[in-house]
């Protein structure tokens, strides 16, 4: 019978994955952010991942690299000192989300395979997208500690705010749980796992419940009713 991994063990494993996931997340950050920067917010993550760890579950490979992941993105959000890199970081955590999300559900459903099935899904997921890079834009214009960058033209800032106007009026429109997430995950900035908590959700629930509210305000950005 194999021991159990010690937690040193564990970090020392992850550490690579941790090194990982910081160098992508560098590149999709468009090279604002610093390697080590990330480092050192995914590096307390990768502790409290050893230290919960269940193998039965996961290999943990898989389950730190989701775990600095995430810590990584909400440490951006919190952190960064440029609206450009909040809003980058909160597209880019928005977008992931619906992504697993969507990969969770249509994961083991044959009906994917079908070309009908596939193409609403896809089209689903690309007006999620969407929307998660709005949300972006949406969310760095709340985020107080971020400082401006250079005036937008008259142009860039009408289409904005129009932007802005569009968005928030259609997470008003929302169901009552799905805009309660919304708005306290990226208006307020309260943590994710926070508010599936205050819910009653679990936290994969709530990824599916964030992503049905991402799906909606992309067809809204279309013109779509909600």
């Amino acid at each position: 019978m194999n021991a159990a991994p010690t937690l040193d063990s564990l970090v020392h494993e992850g550490t690579p994955v941790l090194r990982i996931v910081a160098k992508r997340l560098a590149r999709r950050m468009g090279g604002g952010v610093a390697l080590d920067d990330l480092l050192s917010l995914g590096r307390p993550a990768l502790v409290m991942a050893a230290q919960s760890f269940d193998p039965s579950l996961s290999k943990f490979a898989t389950y730190a690299a989701m775990k600095v992941k995430w810590a990584m993105l909400d440490g951006l959000r919190r952190e960064a000192r440029s609206r450009t890199l909040v809003a980058r970081a909160t597209a880019l955590s928005a977008s992931e989300r619906v992504g697993a999300a969507y990969s969770e559900t249509a994961g083991g459903d044959d009906e994917v395979q079908t070309e009908e099935v596939y193409a609403e899904r896809l089209g689903s997921l690309l007006d999620g997208h969407a929307a998660a890079l709005a949300m972006g834009l949406v969310s760095a214009s709340a985020e107080a500690p971020a400082l401006p960058e250079a005036p937008a033209t008259p142009e860039e800032h009408v289409v904005r705010a129009d932007l802005v106007r569009v968005l928030r009026g259609a997470v008003s429109r929302l169901p009552d749980r799905e805009r309660a997430l919304v708005e306290r995950h990226y208006f307020e900035g309260e943590p994710f796992d926070t508010i599936a908590k205050d819910l009653g959700i679990s936290k994969s629930w709530a990824s599916r419940v964030h992503a049905h509210a991402i799906e909606r305000l992309g067809a809204a950005l279309k013109g779509d009713p909600i």
